[in-house]
Protein backbone atom coordinates (compact mmCIF):
# COMPACT_ATOMS: atom_id res chain seq x y z
CA UNK A 1 0.00 0.00 0.00
CA UNK A 2 3.10 2.20 1.09
CA UNK A 3 4.25 1.48 -2.46
CA UNK A 4 1.26 2.65 -4.12
CA UNK A 5 0.65 5.55 -1.98
CA UNK A 6 4.58 6.56 -3.00
CA UNK A 7 3.90 6.07 -6.57
CA UNK A 8 0.95 8.08 -7.22
CA UNK A 9 2.58 10.71 -4.65
CA UNK A 10 5.53 10.54 -7.44
CA UNK A 11 4.06 10.15 -10.35
CA UNK A 12 0.11 10.81 -10.29
CA UNK A 13 0.61 13.81 -11.87
CA UNK A 14 2.00 12.23 -15.07
CA UNK A 15 -0.15 9.29 -15.35
CA UNK A 16 -3.04 11.78 -14.91
CA UNK A 17 -1.74 13.54 -17.66
CA UNK A 18 -1.60 10.87 -19.84
CA UNK A 19 -4.64 9.35 -19.62
CA UNK A 20 -6.39 12.44 -19.91
CA UNK A 21 -4.87 13.32 -22.94
CA UNK A 22 -5.22 10.10 -24.74
CA UNK A 23 -8.92 10.16 -23.58
CA UNK A 24 -9.16 13.35 -25.40
CA UNK A 25 -7.88 12.08 -28.35
CA UNK A 26 -10.10 9.19 -28.74
CA UNK A 27 -13.21 10.95 -27.76
CA UNK A 28 -12.66 14.50 -29.25
CA UNK A 29 -11.04 13.05 -32.22
CA UNK A 30 -13.42 11.01 -34.12
CA UNK A 31 -15.69 12.80 -37.32
CA UNK A 32 -12.04 13.53 -37.93
CA UNK A 33 -11.32 11.82 -42.02
CA UNK A 34 -9.02 15.12 -43.07
CA UNK A 35 -7.17 17.76 -41.21
CA UNK A 36 -3.68 18.43 -39.27
CA UNK A 37 -4.30 14.92 -37.82
CA UNK A 38 -4.98 12.98 -39.98
CA UNK A 39 -2.26 14.68 -42.18
CA UNK A 40 0.47 14.32 -39.70
CA UNK A 41 -0.24 10.57 -39.27
CA UNK A 42 -0.18 10.31 -42.93
CA UNK A 43 3.33 12.22 -43.54
CA UNK A 44 4.64 9.44 -40.54
CA UNK A 45 2.89 6.49 -42.20
CA UNK A 46 4.73 7.63 -45.63
CA UNK A 47 7.95 7.54 -43.80
CA UNK A 48 7.37 4.46 -42.21
CA UNK A 49 7.12 3.06 -45.56
CA UNK A 50 10.08 4.45 -47.15
CA UNK A 51 9.04 7.69 -48.69
CA UNK A 52 10.72 10.20 -48.72
CA UNK A 53 9.48 13.72 -47.71
CA UNK A 54 9.21 16.93 -50.15
CA UNK A 55 10.12 14.24 -52.98
CA UNK A 56 6.90 11.84 -53.07
CA UNK A 57 4.66 13.80 -50.89
CA UNK A 58 4.36 17.48 -50.34
CA UNK A 59 4.36 18.89 -46.38
CA UNK A 60 5.59 22.64 -45.94
CA UNK A 61 7.03 21.89 -42.79
CA UNK A 62 11.07 20.55 -41.64
CA UNK A 63 9.77 16.94 -40.79
CA UNK A 64 11.36 16.01 -37.49
CA UNK A 65 7.82 15.61 -35.83
CA UNK A 66 6.90 13.21 -39.10
CA UNK A 67 10.17 11.02 -38.29
CA UNK A 68 9.63 10.59 -34.22
CA UNK A 69 5.92 9.39 -34.81
CA UNK A 70 7.16 7.12 -37.14
CA UNK A 71 9.03 5.13 -35.22
CA UNK A 72 5.73 3.51 -33.41
CA UNK A 73 4.85 2.95 -36.28
CA UNK A 74 7.17 0.19 -37.21
CA UNK A 75 5.55 -1.86 -34.79
CA UNK A 76 2.03 -1.26 -34.77
CA UNK A 77 1.03 0.87 -38.02
CA UNK A 78 -2.30 2.15 -36.72
CA UNK A 79 -3.81 5.83 -35.47
CA UNK A 80 -3.63 4.48 -32.09
CA UNK A 81 0.16 4.31 -32.00
CA UNK A 82 0.24 7.22 -33.42
CA UNK A 83 -2.03 9.43 -30.30
CA UNK A 84 -0.59 6.81 -27.90
CA UNK A 85 2.91 8.22 -28.61
CA UNK A 86 1.13 12.19 -28.82
CA UNK A 87 -0.20 11.50 -25.14
CA UNK A 88 3.46 10.17 -24.27
CA UNK A 89 4.90 13.31 -25.91
CA UNK A 90 2.07 15.88 -24.19
CA UNK A 91 3.13 13.47 -20.93
CA UNK A 92 6.93 14.45 -21.36
CA UNK A 93 6.32 18.10 -22.18
CA UNK A 94 4.56 18.52 -18.74
CA UNK A 95 7.46 16.65 -16.93
CA UNK A 96 9.31 20.06 -18.02
CA UNK A 97 6.57 22.13 -17.42
CA UNK A 98 6.35 21.22 -13.37
CA UNK A 99 9.97 21.88 -13.19
CA UNK A 100 9.34 25.61 -14.54
CA UNK A 101 5.25 26.29 -13.03
CA UNK A 102 5.02 23.50 -10.61
CA UNK A 103 1.40 23.42 -10.34
CA UNK A 104 0.50 26.23 -12.03
CA UNK A 105 1.14 24.05 -15.41
CA UNK A 106 -2.54 23.14 -15.12
CA UNK A 107 -3.84 26.00 -15.85
CA UNK A 108 -1.42 25.79 -19.28
CA UNK A 109 -2.93 23.07 -19.08
CA UNK A 110 -6.38 24.73 -19.03
CA UNK A 111 -5.33 26.75 -22.02
CA UNK A 112 -4.13 24.32 -24.29
CA UNK A 113 -7.63 22.48 -23.79
CA UNK A 114 -9.87 25.51 -23.28
CA UNK A 115 -10.65 26.03 -27.31
CA UNK A 116 -11.67 22.65 -28.95
CA UNK A 117 -8.28 21.22 -27.42
CA UNK A 118 -6.38 23.00 -30.36
CA UNK A 119 -3.49 23.14 -28.12
CA UNK A 120 -2.60 19.68 -27.92
CA UNK A 121 -3.39 18.25 -31.28
CA UNK A 122 -1.09 15.69 -33.02
CA UNK A 123 1.25 18.36 -35.23
CA UNK A 124 4.07 20.00 -36.01
CA UNK A 125 3.25 22.91 -34.27
CA UNK A 126 2.61 20.72 -31.22
CA UNK A 127 6.45 19.50 -31.73
CA UNK A 128 7.86 22.85 -31.93
CA UNK A 129 5.62 24.19 -28.75
CA UNK A 130 7.05 20.81 -26.93
CA UNK A 131 10.75 22.16 -27.97
CA UNK A 132 9.89 25.30 -26.63
CA UNK A 133 9.05 24.17 -23.14
CA UNK A 134 12.63 22.26 -23.24
CA UNK A 135 14.70 25.27 -24.37
CA UNK A 136 12.89 27.24 -21.35
CA UNK A 137 13.69 24.82 -19.07
CA UNK A 138 17.21 24.93 -20.30
CA UNK A 139 17.32 28.23 -20.53
CA UNK A 140 16.35 28.71 -16.76
CA UNK A 141 18.27 25.42 -15.20
CA UNK A 142 20.88 24.96 -17.43
CA UNK A 143 22.04 28.01 -18.69
CA UNK A 144 25.34 27.18 -19.34
CA UNK A 145 24.93 23.91 -21.44
CA UNK A 146 25.44 25.43 -24.65
CA UNK A 147 25.58 22.42 -26.57
CA UNK A 148 22.36 20.99 -25.60
CA UNK A 149 20.51 24.55 -26.30
CA UNK A 150 21.66 24.76 -29.49
CA UNK A 151 20.73 21.53 -30.08
CA UNK A 152 17.49 21.84 -29.32
CA UNK A 153 17.46 25.16 -31.13
CA UNK A 154 18.22 23.37 -34.04
CA UNK A 155 15.32 20.64 -33.96
CA UNK A 156 13.20 23.58 -33.32
CA UNK A 157 13.95 24.82 -36.68
CA UNK A 158 13.66 21.26 -38.24
CA UNK A 159 10.18 20.87 -36.23
CA UNK A 160 8.58 23.77 -38.00
CA UNK A 161 11.25 26.47 -39.51
CA UNK A 162 8.48 29.52 -39.69
CA UNK A 163 8.64 29.34 -36.08
CA UNK A 164 11.83 27.85 -34.81
CA UNK A 165 13.81 29.92 -36.67
CA UNK A 166 13.39 33.16 -34.62
CA UNK A 167 14.07 30.73 -31.70
CA UNK A 168 17.59 31.81 -32.91
CA UNK A 169 17.08 35.09 -31.73
CA UNK A 170 16.83 35.08 -28.01
CA UNK A 171 20.87 34.15 -28.14
CA UNK A 172 21.76 37.03 -30.52
CA UNK A 173 19.96 39.53 -28.26
CA UNK A 174 20.94 38.27 -24.56
CA UNK A 175 24.64 37.59 -25.43
CA UNK A 176 25.39 39.73 -28.42
CA UNK A 177 28.82 40.65 -26.42
CA UNK A 178 29.62 37.16 -25.73
CA UNK A 179 30.16 36.18 -29.16
CA UNK A 180 31.83 32.37 -28.32
CA UNK A 181 28.39 31.38 -26.29
CA UNK A 182 26.59 32.39 -29.64
CA UNK A 183 29.06 30.44 -31.67
CA UNK A 184 28.84 27.26 -29.55
CA UNK A 185 25.13 27.53 -29.48
CA UNK A 186 25.09 28.32 -33.07
CA UNK A 187 27.78 25.23 -34.27
CA UNK A 188 25.21 22.91 -32.38
CA UNK A 189 22.38 24.15 -34.04
CA UNK A 190 24.03 24.36 -37.70
CA UNK A 191 25.33 20.73 -37.26
CA UNK A 192 21.91 19.65 -36.63
CA UNK A 193 20.71 21.21 -40.01
CA UNK A 194 23.62 19.94 -41.90
CA UNK A 195 22.57 16.69 -41.01
CA UNK A 196 19.38 17.18 -42.16
CA UNK A 197 20.74 18.86 -45.66
CA UNK A 198 22.87 15.66 -46.28
CA UNK A 199 19.92 13.29 -46.12
CA UNK A 200 18.02 15.63 -47.98
CA UNK A 201 20.67 15.64 -51.16
CA UNK A 202 20.96 12.02 -50.47
CA UNK A 203 17.46 11.35 -51.24
CA UNK A 204 17.71 13.81 -54.11
CA UNK A 205 14.90 15.96 -52.21
CA UNK A 206 16.65 18.87 -51.60
CA UNK A 207 15.40 21.06 -54.27
CA UNK A 208 11.35 19.93 -53.46
CA UNK A 209 12.10 20.84 -50.37
CA UNK A 210 13.10 24.66 -50.96
CA UNK A 211 10.65 25.02 -53.17
CA UNK A 212 7.49 23.95 -51.00
CA UNK A 213 9.28 25.27 -47.81
CA UNK A 214 10.32 28.26 -48.98
CA UNK A 215 8.83 29.07 -52.26
CA UNK A 216 5.39 27.76 -51.48
CA UNK A 217 5.20 30.41 -48.56
CA UNK A 218 4.95 33.27 -51.52
CA UNK A 219 1.93 31.39 -52.13
CA UNK A 220 0.62 30.50 -49.10
CA UNK A 221 0.69 33.74 -47.19
CA UNK A 222 -1.63 35.37 -50.18
CA UNK A 223 -3.94 32.29 -50.60
CA UNK A 224 -4.65 31.10 -46.93
CA UNK A 225 -5.35 32.91 -43.84
CA UNK A 226 -7.80 36.01 -42.93
CA UNK A 227 -6.15 38.51 -41.38
CA UNK A 228 -8.21 41.05 -39.40
CA UNK A 229 -10.49 38.85 -38.16
CA UNK A 230 -11.51 38.39 -33.96
CA UNK A 231 -8.51 36.33 -33.57
CA UNK A 232 -5.94 38.73 -35.52
CA UNK A 233 -7.26 41.41 -33.20
CA UNK A 234 -7.11 39.09 -29.64
CA UNK A 235 -3.56 38.41 -30.43
CA UNK A 236 -2.77 41.56 -31.29
CA UNK A 237 -3.76 42.56 -27.69
CA UNK A 238 -1.77 39.48 -26.39
CA UNK A 239 1.31 40.51 -28.05
CA UNK A 240 0.92 43.73 -26.55
CA UNK A 241 0.54 42.58 -22.97
CA UNK A 242 3.27 40.27 -23.75
CA UNK A 243 5.93 42.92 -25.01
CA UNK A 244 4.74 45.28 -22.21
CA UNK A 245 6.39 42.17 -20.25
CA UNK A 246 9.03 41.94 -21.82
CA UNK A 247 10.25 45.47 -21.48
CA UNK A 248 9.48 45.47 -17.67
CA UNK A 249 11.50 41.90 -17.41
CA UNK A 250 13.74 42.00 -20.87
CA UNK A 251 16.81 40.38 -18.84
CA UNK A 252 14.53 37.45 -18.90
CA UNK A 253 15.26 35.16 -21.93
CA UNK A 254 12.49 33.07 -21.01
CA UNK A 255 10.52 35.89 -22.50
CA UNK A 256 12.16 36.45 -25.59
CA UNK A 257 11.71 33.41 -26.52
CA UNK A 258 7.80 33.50 -25.27
CA UNK A 259 7.56 37.26 -27.63
CA UNK A 260 8.71 35.02 -30.66
CA UNK A 261 5.80 32.44 -30.12
CA UNK A 262 3.58 34.91 -31.96
CA UNK A 263 4.80 33.16 -35.19
CA UNK A 264 2.75 30.09 -34.38
CA UNK A 265 -0.47 32.25 -35.54
CA UNK A 266 0.85 34.32 -38.59
CA UNK A 267 -0.45 34.47 -41.37
CA UNK A 268 -3.20 32.18 -40.22
CA UNK A 269 -4.62 33.39 -37.21
CA UNK A 270 -6.97 30.62 -37.02
CA UNK A 271 -8.37 28.85 -34.35
CA UNK A 272 -6.19 25.66 -34.29
CA UNK A 273 -2.83 27.77 -34.18
CA UNK A 274 -4.43 30.31 -31.57
CA UNK A 275 -4.81 27.36 -28.78
CA UNK A 276 -0.75 27.19 -28.64
CA UNK A 277 -0.56 30.96 -28.91
CA UNK A 278 -2.46 30.87 -26.05
CA UNK A 279 -0.51 28.23 -24.13
CA UNK A 280 3.01 30.64 -24.80
CA UNK A 281 0.78 33.83 -23.22
CA UNK A 282 -0.16 31.78 -20.25
CA UNK A 283 3.83 30.36 -19.67
CA UNK A 284 4.46 34.07 -19.98
CA UNK A 285 1.93 35.22 -17.17
CA UNK A 286 2.54 32.44 -15.04
CA UNK A 287 5.79 33.48 -14.39
CA UNK A 288 4.39 36.10 -12.55
CA UNK A 289 2.01 34.92 -10.35
CA UNK A 290 2.61 34.02 -7.05
CA UNK A 291 0.07 31.53 -5.09
CA UNK A 292 0.28 30.78 -1.21
CA UNK A 293 -0.91 27.35 -1.44
CA UNK A 294 0.20 25.54 -4.48
CA UNK A 295 -1.59 22.37 -3.65
CA UNK A 296 -5.32 24.14 -4.05
CA UNK A 297 -3.66 25.61 -7.34
CA UNK A 298 -3.51 22.33 -8.47
CA UNK A 299 -6.54 20.99 -7.30
CA UNK A 300 -8.31 24.03 -9.02
CA UNK A 301 -6.71 23.31 -12.12
CA UNK A 302 -6.91 19.49 -12.36
CA UNK A 303 -10.78 20.36 -11.77
CA UNK A 304 -10.52 23.44 -14.61
CA UNK A 305 -9.16 20.49 -17.01
CA UNK A 306 -11.42 17.71 -16.28
CA UNK A 307 -14.71 19.85 -16.40
CA UNK A 308 -13.53 21.16 -20.04
CA UNK A 309 -13.56 17.15 -21.20
CA UNK A 310 -17.18 16.82 -19.53
CA UNK A 311 -18.58 19.86 -20.78
CA UNK A 312 -17.35 18.21 -24.30
CA UNK A 313 -18.78 14.66 -23.46
CA UNK A 314 -22.54 15.36 -24.38
CA UNK A 315 -22.01 16.82 -27.58
CA UNK A 316 -19.63 13.72 -28.05
CA UNK A 317 -21.99 10.73 -27.23
CA UNK A 318 -25.22 13.29 -29.35
CA UNK A 319 -22.87 11.98 -32.10
CA UNK A 320 -22.95 7.94 -31.27
CA UNK A 321 -19.76 7.15 -31.47
CA UNK A 322 -18.51 3.72 -32.70
CA UNK A 323 -15.04 2.21 -33.46
CA UNK A 324 -13.79 2.10 -36.97
CA UNK A 325 -14.03 -1.62 -37.16
CA UNK A 326 -13.15 -2.78 -40.46
CA UNK A 327 -11.18 0.53 -41.26
CA UNK A 328 -7.87 -0.40 -41.82
CA UNK A 329 -5.47 1.61 -39.45
CA UNK A 330 -7.92 3.19 -37.89
CA UNK A 331 -10.12 0.45 -36.32
CA UNK A 332 -9.82 1.55 -32.59
CA UNK A 333 -10.50 4.98 -33.67
CA UNK A 334 -14.11 6.53 -32.52
CA UNK A 335 -16.18 8.13 -35.18
CA UNK A 336 -19.77 8.86 -35.35
CA UNK A 337 -21.60 6.24 -36.63
CA UNK A 338 -23.20 8.54 -39.19
CA UNK A 339 -19.52 9.07 -40.41
CA UNK A 340 -18.15 5.61 -40.42
CA UNK A 341 -21.39 4.62 -42.56
CA UNK A 342 -20.54 7.27 -44.78
CA UNK A 343 -16.94 6.90 -44.89
CA UNK A 344 -17.51 2.37 -45.99
CA UNK A 345 -19.99 3.78 -48.42
CA UNK A 346 -17.46 6.11 -50.09
CA UNK A 347 -14.80 3.73 -49.87
CA UNK A 348 -16.50 0.94 -51.93
CA UNK A 349 -17.72 3.46 -54.49
CA UNK A 350 -14.18 4.37 -54.85
CA UNK A 351 -13.28 1.44 -55.45
CA UNK A 352 -15.27 0.80 -58.65
CA UNK A 353 -12.60 2.27 -60.68
CA UNK A 354 -9.46 1.74 -61.52
CA UNK A 355 -6.47 3.40 -59.53
CA UNK A 356 -8.30 6.95 -59.28
CA UNK A 357 -6.88 10.43 -58.61
CA UNK A 358 -9.16 12.17 -55.74
CA UNK A 359 -8.71 15.51 -55.34
CA UNK A 360 -10.50 15.66 -52.24
CA UNK A 361 -9.69 16.68 -48.66
CA UNK A 362 -10.32 13.20 -47.93
CA UNK A 363 -7.56 11.39 -49.96
CA UNK A 364 -5.14 10.97 -47.22
CA UNK A 365 -7.48 8.86 -44.85
CA UNK A 366 -8.63 7.26 -48.12
CA UNK A 367 -4.56 6.04 -49.01
CA UNK A 368 -3.39 5.60 -45.71
CA UNK A 369 -7.03 3.09 -45.03
CA UNK A 370 -6.39 1.24 -48.17
CA UNK A 371 -2.45 1.11 -47.52
CA UNK A 372 -1.45 3.36 -51.05
CA UNK A 373 1.47 5.61 -50.99
CA UNK A 374 1.03 9.07 -50.78
CA UNK A 375 1.32 12.05 -53.50
CA UNK A 376 1.40 15.54 -53.82
CA UNK A 377 -2.79 14.89 -54.20
CA UNK A 378 -3.18 14.27 -50.52
CA UNK A 379 -2.67 17.89 -49.56
CA UNK A 380 -4.99 19.09 -51.49
CA UNK A 381 -4.92 23.10 -50.29
CA UNK A 382 -3.51 26.27 -51.04
CA UNK A 383 0.33 26.95 -50.70
CA UNK A 384 1.28 23.26 -50.34
CA UNK A 385 2.37 22.57 -53.39
CA UNK A 386 5.26 25.21 -53.88
CA UNK A 387 5.83 27.95 -55.77
CA UNK A 388 3.22 28.54 -58.56
CA UNK A 389 2.28 25.29 -57.91
CA UNK A 390 -1.26 25.34 -58.67
CA UNK A 391 -0.01 25.88 -62.23
CA UNK A 392 2.40 22.49 -61.40
CA UNK A 393 -0.55 20.57 -60.51
CA UNK A 394 -2.70 21.09 -63.23
CA UNK A 395 0.15 20.53 -65.77
CA UNK A 396 0.41 17.13 -64.19
CA UNK A 397 -3.15 16.85 -64.66
CA UNK A 398 -3.18 17.26 -68.22
CA UNK A 399 -0.37 15.17 -68.75
CA UNK A 400 -2.56 12.18 -67.56
CA UNK A 401 -4.05 9.65 -70.17
CA UNK A 402 -6.41 6.99 -69.73
CA UNK A 403 -6.98 8.16 -65.80
CA UNK A 404 -10.72 8.12 -63.94
CA UNK A 405 -10.39 11.51 -61.46
CA UNK A 406 -12.86 12.41 -58.28
CA UNK A 407 -13.68 15.20 -57.29
CA UNK A 408 -15.43 16.31 -53.92
CA UNK A 409 -17.79 18.74 -54.83
CA UNK A 410 -18.81 19.12 -50.91
CA UNK A 411 -15.11 20.44 -50.88
CA UNK A 412 -15.29 22.37 -53.88
CA UNK A 413 -18.90 24.16 -53.14
CA UNK A 414 -17.54 25.10 -49.70
CA UNK A 415 -17.41 28.90 -49.32
CA UNK A 416 -15.60 31.22 -46.44
CA UNK A 417 -12.19 32.95 -46.06
CA UNK A 418 -10.87 30.03 -44.26
CA UNK A 419 -10.90 27.47 -46.99
CA UNK A 420 -8.47 26.01 -48.31
CA UNK A 421 -9.27 23.88 -50.70
CA UNK A 422 -7.50 24.25 -54.12
CA UNK A 423 -10.21 25.11 -56.33
CA UNK A 424 -8.39 25.90 -59.45
CA UNK A 425 -7.23 22.41 -59.77
CA UNK A 426 -10.85 21.10 -59.09
CA UNK A 427 -11.82 23.67 -62.26
CA UNK A 428 -9.60 21.94 -64.69
CA UNK A 429 -10.94 18.88 -64.24
CA UNK A 430 -14.59 20.15 -64.45
CA UNK A 431 -13.97 21.83 -67.23
CA UNK A 432 -11.76 19.62 -69.13
CA UNK A 433 -12.82 15.91 -68.12
CA UNK A 434 -15.76 14.03 -69.19
CA UNK A 435 -17.97 14.02 -66.22
CA UNK A 436 -19.15 9.63 -65.97
CA UNK A 437 -20.85 9.32 -62.63
CA UNK A 438 -21.53 11.07 -59.48
CA UNK A 439 -22.78 10.03 -55.81
CA UNK A 440 -22.46 10.51 -52.43
CA UNK A 441 -21.13 13.97 -52.77
CA UNK A 442 -18.70 13.27 -55.54
CA UNK A 443 -18.38 13.87 -59.59
CA UNK A 444 -16.45 11.27 -61.25
CA UNK A 445 -14.15 12.15 -64.38
CA UNK A 446 -12.70 10.69 -66.86
CA UNK A 447 -9.53 11.58 -68.85
CA UNK A 448 -8.64 10.48 -72.26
Amino acid sequence: MNNIKEFFRNYGRYLFIFVLVFLIYEWFGYGITYGDPIANYGFSYAIKNGQVPYLDFNTISTPLYAFIMSIGLHFFDNYLMFILEQSLLVTIMFYFLFKLFDKKSYFILFSLIFFGFYGIIPTYNFCCFLLLVILLYLEKFHNDEDWLIGIFIGLSILTKHTVGGFFVLPTIIMYFKDYKKILRRAFWALLVGLLFIEYLICNGAFDHFFNLCFGGLLDFGSSNGNLFNNIFFICLIMLGIMIYILIKDKKNILNWYLVFTFMFVFPLFDMAHFGLYLGCFTMMIMQYIKFNNMNYVGRLGIILCITICLLNIRMGLSYEPVFMKGTNRFNFTLNSNYSNIQNKKVDKYFKEFNNPLIISYHKMFYDISNGNDLDYYDVIMYGNFGYDGINMMINDIKSMNDRYIIVDMNSYNKEGEDEQFAKEIADYVIKNCKKIDSKYGFDVYYKK
